[in-house]
This record gives C-alpha cells, sequence and structure tokens, in this order.
C-alpha cells in the first residue's frame, strides 16, 4: 500500500513556482487548508493575483523528473467557457 500525502501551495503573480505552505494526510482537509490560505492571503498580505491549490504526493518519492500524481487549483475556481448544446 502506498501512502500518499497532500501538499497545499499558493502562487502569486511573481512566482515562477508553487510555494508549499503546508501538508495534509487527507483531500478533504488539503481542500480546506487551500480555501482557508486563499483568504488569508488576500486579506493579511494583500496579494492580488494569486492561486491555491493542493497537489498529492507519494511519500519516499523524490520527483525530480516524474510528476506528482495529481495537482489541482482550489481558488480562484476556474471555469471553461464552452458553448451551450
Amino acid at each position: 500500500m502506498t501512502l500518499e500525502c497532500y501538499l497545499v501551495w499558493y502562487r502569486g503573480s511573481n512566482n515562477e513556482h508553487d510555494i508549499v505552505v503546508g501538508t495534509a494526510n487527507k483531500w478533504s482537509i488539503a481542500k480546506s487548508m487551500a480555501e482557508n490560505l486563499y483568504a488569508s492571503k488576500k486579506k493579511m498580505d494583500g496579494i492580488e493575483e494569486l492561486s491555491t491549490g493542493v497537489t498529492r504526493v507519494e511519500f519516499g518519492t523524490l520527483y525530480m523528473k516524474q510528476k506528482p500524481k495529481g495537482r489541482w487549483q482550489i481558488l480562484p475556481i476556474m471555469s471553461v467557457d464552452t458553448p451551450a448544446w
């Protein structure tokens, strides 16, 4: 059985990479942390352009060339403009 961990991150307009600021062992906790992080960074740090999210990784794995198993932007909510069917 592979153990997984969720990394909580943010990225501002001046950042080239995600800045990991927390971890969780459950998706629901990580998602909540990312939502709270977004509100905190907007209000306390005054960052205008900001995104927060979660990346799923496996314990004991170095991610040098391979990418983590999943990466999701939590806020702001991304939408896709699709034509009406």
